[in-house]
């Protein structure tokens, strides 16, 4: 998925539908099982979702005067709108992946794009368009100081064109609505961290890494990788300078020691396994809501499909 944030005096970010995983796990010991998502939307049904949301929301620009749009291809979807360079906000991207829930796991993976690769997979699944001010005000109506409200003499709708073909198939803007799977799914990390069990393993992958000469006491610290910022900074400092959304070729170096790490000492086996037990844990405490959530999805598919079949 990608979580995106701005900061512009009280501005937020806009968030994107994050990506489905390309294939589903074959069995409970696959590190991509995970018993929540159970009750998320199902890939086949968030493509639809997302077509349905575009084709409405190319429908709304259309009558706010945006005629250019109306042949937008929305498959593959749009990727996430970000607002235009030199309008006043600094927008910070958060990318992430089912597929890496216990960080990079594949050396060859690694070695090519570092700890990017959920914003690789992003990439290969969306396709980027550039906007313009008043493109990406009337699709998500987040304004920031003096944007205008209108556009070709028509008021924005609440939340934008996208928000407005949110209502349309969810019965409510989803940003105010919690989503208790991606809730869950966080609690049961938090959680399972803390376990004695957990902990053992970061240990014993972080020993792997001094072995290759790294020091990191966990995989979210090499992840995060603040030597390697200090260290790009540097460079940056005496002229070189680094584009951070590219990997480095030390932070490729980096990564691929980390999946080696975990292959060798069986890190991922260890932590999914607690995690899918604190994630059945709290499917047991959480059943009516989870249970809403999923009707609420299926609900959503089913209008979603409807309104392409009224369209085709």
């Amino acid at each position: 998925m990608v979580l995106t944030s701005a900061l512009a005096l009280t501005a937020c970010g806009h968030q994107a539908d994050p990506p489905t995983s390309s294939a589903g796990p074959t069995s409970s010991d696959d590190p991509r099982f995970l018993p929540l998502a159970a009750y998320d939307m199902p890939e086949d049904d968030g493509r639809t979702v997302g077509r349905a949301r575009w084709t409405l929301a190319k429908e709304c620009m259309a009558r706010l005067g945006f005629d250019s749009l109306k042949n937008l291809a929305t498959d593959p979807q749009p990727a996430w709108l970000q607002r235009p360079s030199g309008t006043g906000v600094l927008t910070a991207v958060l990318y992430a992946s089912d597929d890496l829930r216990y960080g990079i796991q594949d050396p060859e993976q690694a070695a090519r794009y570092g700890y990017h690769a959920a914003q690789a997979e992003y990439q290969r699944r969306y396709s980027e368009k550039k906007w313009s001010l008043p493109q990406y005000l009337a699709l998500t109506g987040e304004f920031v100081g003096d944007d205008p409200k209108t556009v070709h003499g028509h008021r924005i709708p609440e939340r934008g064109c996208l928000g407005d073909a949110d209502r349309t198939i969810h019965g409510t803007n989803r940003q105010d609505r919690k989503d208790p799977v991606l809730d869950l799914e966080t609690k049961s990390l938090q959680q399972g961290m803390r376990e004695p069990a957990w902990k053992k393993a970061d240990k014993a992958w972080s020993a792997f890494m001094r072995k290759a000469g790294y020091h990191y006491a966990t995989p979210r610290d090499a992840e995060i990788g603040s030597d390697r910022n200090r260290q790009e900074l540097q460079e940056e400092l005496t002229g070189r300078q680094h584009d951070p959304a590219v990997p480095s070729d030390l932070e490729k170096k980096t990564a691929t020691a980390d999946a080696r790490c975990k292959r060798q000492n069986g890190y991922v086996r260890t932590v999914h396994a607690i995690d899918v037990r604190i994630q059945n844990q709290l499917i047991a405490k959480n059943r009516t809501k989870l249970a809403e959530q999923r009707r609420w999805n299926r609900d959503a598919a089913r209008k979603a499909h409807d309104i392409l079949e009224d369209r085709s």
